[in-house]
């Protein structure tokens, strides 16, 4: 918002940005979270739009879906080592098949340990470790020593490593290298170099799982905390915005309110013995009220207007942190009309506002041209909803109402609406409001 005071003209621009931004996080569906991760809502709203938190809802259900896929590899592991156990007879079937029924609950805690992690990274689920612990090393004594086996206890470990300490899982990754060892030494002819081949694979397959794991758990985190950043950025410019205006109000209001009470007081003492005196007193109580309603209203006039360079500064900033592409033609110099740019500025405005709340927009134009009779203004984005093209013709919400009656009462005329290539364009025409007569 334009600056009444002493701030420079790029914190106008600032605040412009941070009054557009305001817009989005008034729009309702975008309320700041209390929720301490990205499971809990993401910890998103403020400055974020629709179409942001659906595709981060997306990237959650596409990251968890990448989890559930590796938790099945555990019992579709247990069901390769139970089928090759039950071809060569080398397990009995009462091993068997506990070793299977007993793989589905571990996926289960497995899928829930990511759950979590996504969640709160900082919380560690002990029971449900220690539980999935107890049973992948059920599971892997049911099944003994195969290639199955291992493959089976590295997908659980590149999973548990997620959410435990890296000592834990250090001291844990140590015992389960050795167990096979130990396993192969009590039998009567060990293979041991079998066994190093396995064991060899079942280390690889377990340090890609986990290199894949966190790379997924990697770019999630950047996703989510990039939009919680700048949600909070978005709401504290919002917050400083009102303490500055507050600050604004205290600095007018403060020195006539004092003046005020003052001679107030001073007139009630001379009310008696003095009144002539009095009556001169309480007149400059008079002046001074109506004095800090003037400056008052001054003031919250001047926190109104818009200023177009100031306006297509912070729309700008705006758009570029929502991740859309804008382009700008607008002219630099003086040669719009002062109420023609002030009109244009709330065009711009209402434009950017509704390319953030209604659109899917990955760009957005802002074009301002004058003629010799009238100044056209131009907002177009390429990411219109199906939702929003309605088949009886263009609808108005309040924004654009309230901006096609401010158009219409300078004599000029606006319209919105979708576009053949999925695009919206909003159209102003305005008269060079400064040369009519």
């Amino acid at each position: 918002m334009p600056d009444t005071g002493s701030d420079t003209a790029a914190g106008t621009g600032a605040e412009i940005g941070d009054r557009a931004a305001d817009a989005v996080a008034a729009d309702g569906a975008a309320a700041p979270s209390t929720g301490s991760g990205p499971a809990a809502g993401t910890g998103l709203g403020g400055g974020s739009s629709r179409a942001e938190l659906r595709r981060l809802r997306y990237a959650r259900w596409f990251v968890i879906s990448a989890f559930v896929f590796l938790a099945l590899l555990i019992p579709f592991f247990a069901a390769l080592g139970v089928g090759n156990s039950l071809a060569t007879g080398e397990i009995p079937l009462w091993r068997n098949i506990p070793a299977f029924v007993l793989s589905l609950p571990l996926g289960g805690l497995c899928i829930w340990m990511v759950t979590v992690r996504l969640a709160d990274p900082a919380v560690v689920p002990e029971r449900v470790f220690w539980a999935s612990f107890a049973l992948v090393v059920l599971v892997a004594v049911l099944l003994d020593v195969y290639t199955w086996t291992l493959m089976l206890v590295g997908a659980w470990w590149s999973t548990a490593a997620l959410v435990a300490p890296r000592a834990r899982m250090a001291a844990i990754a140590a015992v389960l290298l050795l167990l096979p060892w130990i396993r192969i030494g009590l039998l009567p002819e060990p293979d041991f170099v079998l066994l190093l081949q396995v064991w060899v694979s079942a280390i690889l397959w377990a340090a890609l799982m986990l290199g894949a794991n966190r790379g997924t758990l990697f770019l999630w985190d950047i996703a989510s905390e990039a939009l919680a950043a700048r949600d909070a950025r978005a709401r504290l410019a919002v917050s400083e915005e009102r303490l500055r205006f507050a600050r604004d109000m205290h600095d007018l209001l403060g020195h006539s309110l004092s003046g005020i009470a003052v001679k107030s007081e001073l007139g009630a003492r001379l009310a008696e013995r003095d009144p002539e005196r009095a009556a001169r007193e309480m007149a400059d109580v008079q002046r001074l009220a109506r004095e800090a309603l003037r400056e008052v209203r001054a003031a919250v006039s001047g926190y109104r207007e818009v200023d177009l360079a100031a306006e297509v500064a912070g729309v700008r900033a705006v758009l570029g942190a929502a991740g859309i592409r804008s382009t700008v033609d607008v002219p630099e110099d003086d040669t719009l009309p002062a109420d023609s740019a002030a009109l244009a500025a709330w065009v711009v405005r209402e434009g950017a506002t509704n390319a953030l709340r209604h659109s899917n927009a990955r760009s957005c134009d802002l074009s301002v041209r004058r003629g010799e009779r009238a100044v056209v203004i131009e907002v177009y984005n390429d990411g219109v909803r199906a939702d929003a093209v309605d088949p009886s013709g263009p609808r108005y919400g309040n924004g654009l109402s309230g901006l096609a009656e401010r158009v219409a009462a300078a004599g000029g005329s606006l319209s919105a609406s979708p576009t053949g290539d999925g695009g919206f364009l909003l159209r102003a025409v305005l008269p060079a409001l400064d040369e009519r007569t």
